[in-house]
């Protein structure tokens, strides 16, 4: 695999971008220091913030939301935008109509409970995406406890006692030979070639600022199949592809275009200033 870099941009005014999605020609960008969405052309000119939760403390700026996905609900686009599940505060998520900008907060603790009682410690979900009917999460856990999938419905939070959940653990081993301690940020999938794509970067307390892009092949095909966990293809050294990435740490990806043999992705990440 060849991985070109195209173009990038420093984003003023926005305190982080942990999650980022693509639809309709138009990019979006959540961070969980921000109370706000950040909707931006293909391009990166500024569009429009809307704000995705409501509060009565004056001193909360933070949303708490980690990352989203794009669904079809009732035939009209909506961003589903997620929490991270490590904190009371991050059981929430909100589903944003994008046709009319309507918004409404979901309670998922219900369903962040089933994701702990499966043994999970310091619940910690990173990305989300949709795989035709299934919604697949990443759940990052502290370092060596391993990274995990978390599979379910596509509508679970209607259900969230019962939903389908499959725990599926991210094996490294074939792709990361030198034992480097990885850690998933974010996640999309390609419709057109069935592979997940994952951001990945040395999990390290000095932060080596090191970022990679991870490929599943086949995701679909093995969802139910593969039993305890699941092996990553391929695993692209972004600095050594081009230097430009250096010193930057990968938050999260989406798809922008797919043709036959490439993927044109939009990537959001935080350098070491926290930009």
């Amino acid at each position: 695999m060849k991985l070109e870099l195209l173009d990038f941009t420093e984003l003023d005014n926005y305190p982080s971008g942990s999650g980022i999605e693509y639809y309709n020609e138009r990019v979006y960008i959540v961070g969980d220091r921000s109370r706000d969405l950040l909707s931006l052309t293909k391009k990166w000119s500024k569009l429009e913030r809307t704000s995705l939760l409501t509060t009565d403390d004056p001193n909360a700026v933070h949303s708490n939301l980690e990352a989203m996905t794009v669904l079809e609900i009732d035939k009209k686009p909506h961003l589903l935008i997620v929490g991270s599940g490590n904190t009371e505060a991050q059981n929430k998520a909100v589903l944003l109509n994008l046709k009319n900008n309507s918004s409404k907060t979901i309670d998922l603790t219900v369903f962040f409970d089933r994701l702990r009682q499966t043994g999970i410690k310091d619940l910690n979900l990173e990305g989300i995406a949709g795989v035709y009917d299934y919604l697949v999460f990443v759940h990052r856990g502290p370092a060596g406890s391993g990274d995990y999938l978390v599979i379910t419905e596509v509508d679970f939070w209607k259900n969230q006692a019962n939903a389908m959940l499959q725990m599926v653990l991210i094996d490294f081993e074939s792709v990361n030979p030198d034992k480097r301690p990885l850690g998933v940020s974010g996640l999309t999938y390609s419709d057109n070639h069935e592979d997940l794509f994952l951001t990945v970067y040395e999990d390290e307390p000095s932060g080596s600022g090191k970022s990679y892009i991870a490929v599943i092949e086949n995701l679909y095909r093995k969802i139910g199949r593969e039993k305890g966990h699941i092996k990553v293809n391929h695993l692209i050294d972004l600095s050594a592809a081009d230097p430009d990435f250096n010193g930057y740490t990968m938050e999260s990806v989406c798809i922008q275009s797919e043709k036959d043999h490439s993927v044109k992705m939009q990537l959001i990440a935080d350098n070491k200033e926290g930009k």
